[in-house]
């Protein structure tokens, strides 16, 4: 057998050529005038046309081609044009056989590949023949056999044939041919399996672009489909597709790229236009288009699988796609608070692919924002018990929307984000302060079950939801209250995890944020090191005693509530007031019993002896019912003297010990009711139904009233105030002077992680300078501002 080499044949290697069939007959004799060889025609003739008939053994025309081309270069070059000429002749009888393209320009075409397949796997067996030729100086400049043979193949079919259109069209034919059969295929596998159309006929394509994208690359159309043939990675033993690549492979070295290229748009466009009325007659109605998106998107995903073999090149189908999803964007985009309500998650994500390919995205995530910006606000609006949670649960399925449907798309993150800012902040300080008492209800005590990884991970989803918060100031005000009542109420969950709470603000919005929190938690520590000096000087006492002791400025400000306090607690005060100015010189204290809490042992008759956990106040409404007898009614003006709470607080406390949760009601009220009256009365309950020795009484009276949060946030915006003024005079001292706009822009950017700066708060605080004569406007030079030492 003859090596199949183009070049590098050495003439000591002959062998007869491989039995080849398929040419057509011999060919006419060229001119004589020309130097030959006796029966190199003829043999050339016959392993064109792939028979033995050759006149003369192949070795001896070897050798005389050999000695031919020894004999002088004019020799050599006189053999190769003789050679070439008789090759040309052969390829012309190749196109003649063929004749002009029929209608259905496929099966020609699929011939031409055929028959120029055939004769470029002969030719290597010329090539091997014609060794001592092609290898010689006369030869160096001269086309390779195969380039000549399919140049000359190329002229024929252009210029004498004019078929170069039906090689195009009937690549494309074939193309379409092979994809309905793929189609059929899917559709068989569907019904055999009981299983959707998508996931019969996706993984054949794949696989083929696979194995496209690992064979090498070669310019012989031939080796391109004997690579395809051998490939393990083919699902469907279809040859068809093997054709279609050659064919492909054929054209492109013809010189038809462009020609094939406009070809396969016009076929991708035509597909997809069939597409497009079935979205545009889907238009107004929202499930038969979330429908007809499935099947588009469907279909599209075929196209893209296609499109390595059907199509030749993906670019011709992303040009289609793209066109085809630009036009209905707004419509697809449209779907997005159906399919998010119905948690159609799989046909969102369809949704989601074919606007991010064909780079649609912006009517996406318009309606992401604004679908975030009306769910989230009907929250807002909602009931405010459950509104954090329910806020905190909507945030978390969002994210997982963004994970799973939208591939974690940062465009797409910055909508959800942007419509959660709009909706946290729709209601001025409602979330802030909604917020920080649920962060408080989860770092109270009585969350056993909860591990310390369970509680971490809620104070995270807390911090998630505050960072959507503008005012943080507020939240810090109201978090600060709810801290001071669980520091001095002995109320925390751990101090592990107050203090990680803690190291989480002061990430978020800088140390400036959580220095007061940090020494309330600083003066319980002083405190517990004040009670431990005043135990040895404090003397008999019937009960145990601690005191708190607080810096003024740091905690948040309580109302000074009077109540009688029994003579035992009244003369425990006075002994702690005598004993602090001797650690203290100077300082004065005032007591805020709201925030006490007393521990005190009750009879409460057949309910047996319990240990009741109690306010100050609570603590003063039970200890009037001592020396009476176990039956006795005290009327509400009755313990309104004896304790001289205000009538607001007096019902409150009441009604946390008569009207609350049955296991913790050791008071009965006179009639029975939620709500307290001046007319009722009171009697120890000595049918209490709790099995604990210890019961916890809640605390009613702590909840901040409407007053007291109207005054929190009057507190916020005077410090507002203070602090603005105060940024902008660490600006204007740094700076000397400075334009308005560039001092709006400092202060706004040292203030940013503490509220959101208002133009009309700016421009007050800037009016409150001049007036303080701490900085002013230079004359002649408008907008510009002088500090004043």
């Amino acid at each position: 057998m003859l090596a199949a080499s183009l070049r590098g044949a050495r003439p000591h290697t002959p062998a007869p050529p491989p039995a080849l069939d398929g040419l057509p007959p011999s060919l006419a004799p060229l001119d004589t005038s020309l130097p030959s060889i006796d029966g190199l025609d003829a043999a050339l003739d016959a392993l064109l046309r792939g028979t033995n008939d050759a006149p003369r053994p192949l070795t001896a025309l070897y050798r005389e081609v050999h000695e031919t081309c020894t004999l002088s270069d004019d020799a050599a070059h006189a053999l190769a044009t003789r050679v070439h000429a008789r090759l040309k002749r052969g390829i012309e009888a190749l196109v003649s056989t063929l004749g002009p393209p029929p209608a259905d320009p496929a099966p020609w075409a699929l011939r031409l590949c055929a028959q120029w397949h055939a004769c470029a796997a002969r030719l290597p067996c010329i090539a091997q023949l014609l060794a001592p030729l092609l290898t010689s100086a006369a030869y160096t400049h001269t086309p390779d056999i195969d380039a000549l043979c399919f140049a000359h193949l190329t002229q024929q079919v252009r210029q004498v044939l004019r078929a170069e259109h039906a090689v195009v069209r009937g690549a494309v034919a074939l193309a379409g041919a092979v994809r309905e059969r793929d189609l059929a295929h899917a559709d068989a596998d569907s019904a055999q399996d009981d299983a959707p159309r998508s996931a019969g006929p996706s993984d054949a394509p794949a696989r083929t672009e696979a194995s496209l994208a690992e064979a090498p690359a070669r310019n012989e159309p031939w080796e391109e489909a004997r690579t395809l043939r051998a490939s393990p990675e083919r699902v469907r033993e279809d040859p068809a597709v093997d054709d279609l690549g050659a064919l492909f492979a054929l054209g492109r070295r013809m010189g038809l790229d462009a020609a094939l290229h406009a070809a396969l748009v016009e076929d991708a466009e035509t597909a997809t236009a069939r597409l497009d009325a079935e979205l545009v007659a889907a238009r107004g109605a929202p499930a038969r288009l979330q429908q007809s998106a499935a099947r588009v998107a469907e279909h599209l995903a075929r196209m893209r699988a296609w499109a390595p073999w059907a199509y030749g090149d993906a670019r011709v189908v992303d040009a289609a796609q793209t066109a085809l999803v630009a036009a209905h964007a707004e419509a697809l985009a449209a779907l997005t608070p159906a399919l998010l309500d119905a948690h159609a998650h799989a046909r969102l994500a369809q949704v989601y692919r074919l606007l991010a390919r064909a780079d649609a995205l912006p009517p996406l995530r318009a309606a992401l924002g604004a679908y975030v910006r009306e769910a989230g606000g009907r929250i807002v609006r909602g009931d405010a018990e459950s509104l954090v949670a329910a806020l905190l649960a909507f945030y978390d399925a969002m994210q997982r929307v963004l994970g799973a449907c939208f591939a974690g798309d940062a465009a797409l993150n910055h909508a959800l984000r942007d419509g959660f800012e709009a909706c946290v902040n729709a209601r001025e300080s409602r979330v802030a302060e909604l917020l920080a008492r649920y962060a408080d209800a989860q770092l109270r005590a009585g969350n056993t079950r909860r591990t310390d990884a369970e509680l971490d991970a809620c104070l995270a989803q807390v911090l998630a939801l505050f960072r959507f918060v503008r005012d943080k100031d507020l939240f810090e005000e109201f978090y600060k209250r709810c801290f001071a009542r669980r520091l001095l109420l002995a109320r925390s969950a751990s101090d592990d995890a107050e203090r990680s709470m803690l190291l989480k603000l002061k990430a978020e919005c800088g140390p400036d944020f959580t220095a007061q929190l940090e020494t309330m938690l600083k003066d319980t520590q002083l405190s517990d090191e004040l009670m431990a000096a005043y135990a040895p000087r404090r003397g008999p006492m019937p009960f145990d005693f601690e005191v708190s002791v607080l810096t003024q400025a740091h905690w948040p400000t309580f109302p000074e509530t009077h109540v009688a306090l029994p003579a035992p607690m009244r003369d425990a005060l006075a002994h702690f007031e005598a004993f602090y100015p001797t650690c203290h010189a100077g300082r004065t204290l005032h007591w805020r019993h709201a925030l006490g809490s007393l521990l005190v042992t009750a009879d409460l008759g057949r309910a047996g002896v319990r240990e009741l956990q109690l306010s100050t106040f609570q603590a003063a409404v039970l200890l009037a019912f001592n020396g009476e007898a176990r039956d006795a009614r005290l009327s509400y003006a009755t313990l309104a003297a004896r304790t001289q709470l205000p009538p607001s607080e007096l019902q409150r406390t009441l009604q946390s010990l008569a009207c609350g949760a049955i296991p913790t009601r050791v008071l009965r009220k006179h009639p029975q009711g939620r709500d307290v009256h001046e007319t009722d009365h009171f009697t120890v309950n000595e049918a209490l139904k709790n099995e604990r020795r210890r019961i916890r009484i809640n605390q009613i009276q702590h909840r901040d009233t409407r007053e007291e949060q109207r005054s929190t946030e009057q507190r916020v915006f005077i410090d507002r105030e203070l602090l603005l003024q105060a940024a902008a005079m660490r600006v204007l001292k740094a700076r000397k002077t400075i334009r308005h706009a560039e001092l709006t822009t400092e202060v706004v950017h040292q203030i940013r992680n503490r509220f959101a700066v208002d133009a009309a708060e700016l421009k007050k605080a800037f009016e409150r300078l001049i007036e303080k004569d701490c900085m002013e406007r230079v004359e002649g030079e408008r907008g510009m501002y002088r500090y004043i030492a």
